[in-house]
């Protein structure tokens, strides 16, 4: 274990669409005594880095506290997985990066408010988002923009990307639409991986003068000919997920724990491959999958 993802609860003031969330989940929380062992804990056993997610973990008022926490138990990388919402307020950011935050990692589901507002089903998100993403870089800090995928977004990658390029942000993971994540709702967003890893690869291509990281753990290697370096398996991070119900490794995660199917046999990258998520090859199969020789 390198790392740690820190779940505090569940509590959020978005309304996602596509969010599994229900009413009986989002009361569970880890109270400040159990999240303060788990850092603990977590950094004996050799974790170096750890990001505050949820959930929205910006909602928790000890969230300064909680990070102050880590840094003086000498966590080297201290990051927040968040909406941004509530980063449109710069004193609040200036709090936190004075904690000790140095990343802040959010999340970008359309290219204008009107397409990231309708599936956060809240007005004014992405305007929000964008607003707190230039404070955190004003004051110094580094954002990592998660990208998500959908039927809807698809053609617009690159604008999207290059977009938050202009702003300043260098990082960008790229996420497909999990319909584990929605409770199977809304299978029409699922994109097939041959249309998200072209789109990727064109997107990369496209802005290469612009020296961004461009990665997923979602669209494997062989959808990104002749781009494969732009997939990293999620568990070569050593990442371990620890949310209020318990912890599990985060190649174990619904959102990426996949299998390979026969058709993947005498690929190259079989071995460090991770695979594509059942729910994918339930709705599409696998006779998109072409592996690498």
């Amino acid at each position: 274990m390198k790392k740690i993802e820190l779940v505090l609860g569940f509590q959020c003031n978005c309304r996602c669409l596509f969010c599994v969330v229900d009413a009986k989940t989002a009361k569970q929380s880890m109270g400040t005594s159990a999240a303060i062992r788990h850092l603990a804990q977590s950094r004996q056993e050799g974790a170096r880095a750890v990001d505050f997610g949820g959930g929205e973990p910006t909602l928790r008022e000890d969230l300064p506290e909680l990070v102050r926490a880590a840094k003086k138990m000498g966590y080297r990388a201290i990051g927040v997985k968040t909406n941004g919402l509530r980063l449109c307020y710069p004193d609040y950011v200036e709090i936190l990066m004075k904690a000790g935050v140095d990343r802040f990692a959010v999340p970008i589901w359309g290219e204008s408010a009107e397409a990231q507002d309708a599936l956060a089903q809240t007005p004014g998100a992405f305007e929000m988002m964008e607003m707190g993403v230039k404070h955190v870089l004003d004051f110094g800090g580094c954002v990592e923009a998660d990208v998500l995928l959908t039927t809807r977004t698809l053609a617009s990658l690159t604008r999207m990307v290059g977009h938050f390029a202009d702003i300043g942000v260098r990082k960008f993971q790229i996420w497909l639409y999990s319909l584990f994540g929605s409770n199977q709702a809304l299978p029409e967003l699922l994109p097939s991986m041959t249309a998200a890893g072209k789109m990727i690869v064109d997107t990369a291509s496209a802005l290469k003068h612009r020296k961004l990281r461009i990665s997923t753990t979602q669209i494997p290697a062989c959808f990104l000919r002749p781009c494969e370096e732009l997939y990293s398996n999620i568990a070569d991070l050593k990442l371990q997920i620890i949310t209020p119900g318990g912890s599990f490794p985060a190649e174990a995660s619904p959102f990426e724990a996949g299998i390979k199917p026969p058709r993947c046999r005498g690929c190259v990258q079989y071995d460090s491959c991770g695979g594509v998520r059942p729910e994918y090859l339930e709705m599409f199969s696998d006779r998109e999958i072409r592996p690498l020789v």
